[in-house]
């Protein structure tokens, strides 16, 4: 492919997925998502291994109540999982003082009821093994290490760290594809000092990996990641300089 036409083609990408993004913000399956997925916490990294060491196979994690709140029931002789939460309240001097007592949280293995409104961000099959070799391959040149590791509950594919990507072990290899190019992208665009806010870093590096899976034959959902980081079709293009020229 020429580079014209690469250009061409990646701009094309970019464009569809502002108008993906677009209509998926708008829908009722994406509000209704929301106000499910709001139920959920997002635990600490220390509640992670307190959760792990009692549930290594726990994916979706919620208290007793939120549980109820989504219409689901904690199956009778299950145990709790135990975990530290903040609670303020005044001191004699009338200040603020952050004290922690244990809650218990169930996985939802443990729980029967309604089934929860499902978003499928996560990719199937494993027909692009030699792209994530290759991807390896890039990552080491470039003096990045990437291990695969349990990541715990509530939806977490993989972070990136100035010399290291950590990618999911429970995730399918075309999963593990679309996150490590997302995680490269963070690596080569935002480990300085100078990066763009929360939200921009996400577009960019979204994008980076739905143009890239796009020209190697794989869907990314990454529309609904998008919708999910409420980023809009025109703060994706305002950004398609850098999502090209690092896709490239």
């Amino acid at each position: 492919m020429k580079a014209r036409e690469l250009l061409q083609s990646i701009n094309n990408h970019v464009d569809t997925l502002a108008n993906e993004t677009d209509e998926f913000v708008k829908s009722d399956q994406f509000k209704e998502y929301l106000d499910t997925m709001a139920k959920f916490w997002e635990y600490s990294f220390r509640n992670q291994l307190l959760i792990h060491y009692k549930m290594p196979e726990a994916t979706r994690v919620a208290g007793f109540k939120a549980w109820k709140e989504l219409n689901r029931k904690v199956k009778k002789g299950e145990k709790a999982i135990k975990i530290i939460a903040p609670s303020i309240k005044k001191n004699d001097e009338g200040k603020d003082e952050i004290y922690f007592f244990p809650v218990s949280v169930f996985d939802i293995s443990q729980t029967e009821g309604e089934e929860l409104i499902h978003l499928e961000i996560a990719l199937q099959g494993s027909s692009h093994q030699e792209l994530l070799d290759h991807l390896i391959s890039l990552c080491e040149i470039k003096d990045i290490k990437v291990e695969f590791a349990n990541l715990g509950v509530n939806g977490l594919y993989g972070y990136a760290q100035k010399d290291k990507i950590v990618i999911s072990s429970k995730d399918s290899v075309n999963t593990q594809v679309n996150t490590i190019v997302h995680e490269l992208a963070h690596s080569l665009l935002h480990m300085g000092e100078e990066k763009p806010a929360a939200k921009f870093r996400e577009i960019q590096a979204e994008g980076v990996s739905y143009v890239v899976c796009k020209h190697f034959g794989l869907e990314a959902r990454s529309f609904q990641y998008l919708g999910l980081k409420k980023a809009s079709s025109e703060e994706i293009l305002e950004n398609l300089e850098v999502i090209a020229k690092t896709s490239k």
